[in-house]
């Protein structure tokens, strides 16, 4: 069972996405924003900081269900199907990656990608191997969605295969 406040979370960042479909997110106001979720105005503060956040808590609520739906979880063995299943996701939300490009607030899907892969690092080393990976997959997403996502997901985790050749990985 959702709490009034989860709930209130998910309408406002709800609002906030239907909003940026049709107006530039930095001309978007938090009354704007209240008024399409149907919240009294006080309730956007009492959640949030800024819009930056109510997209942030968007993003990860996203990442959060994908890796709770589809039981996902970051295996060096097999990175190949990993990597499948989160450019797939990633393609089904096009949509939400290129709102996120034209409001400049790209770069949190970079976020989830290093908190992800971060998590897994057990020394100094594998931080650096883990954030080379998630600046390289973060990379090449961001090209691939300003390009028009027009390679497959099999294609684009093909070409990451490619460039980036796994070894011993202590998980």
């Amino acid at each position: 069972m959702e709490l009034q406040s989860d709930l209130s979370k998910k309408d406002i960042a709800d609002a906030l996405i239907l909003l940026m479909k049709r107006k530039d997110y930095n001309k978007i106001t938090n009354k704007e924003i209240t008024d399409k979720a149907g919240l009294s105005h006080i309730t956007i503060y009492r959640n949030f900081k800024n819009k930056d956040e109510i997209l942030k808590y968007y993003v990860d609520t996203i990442t959060n269900d994908f890796i709770k739906r589809k039981q996902v979880n970051y295996d060096p063995n097999h990175f190949r199907d990993y990597l499948i299943t989160l450019f797939t996701h990633l393609k089904e939300r096009e949509a939400i990656g290129i709102l996120l490009y034209k409001a400049n607030c790209i770069h949190y899907i970079k976020d989830e990608f290093d908190k992800i892969f971060y998590s897994k690092a057990k020394n100094k080393k594998e931080q650096y191997n883990y954030y080379f990976i998630s600046g390289g997959l973060y990379n090449i997403y961001y090209n691939w969605l300003v390009s028009g996502c027009m390679e497959t997901p099999t294609e684009i985790a093909d070409m990451f295969m490619d460039f980036y050749i796994l070894k011993g990985d202590t998980d």
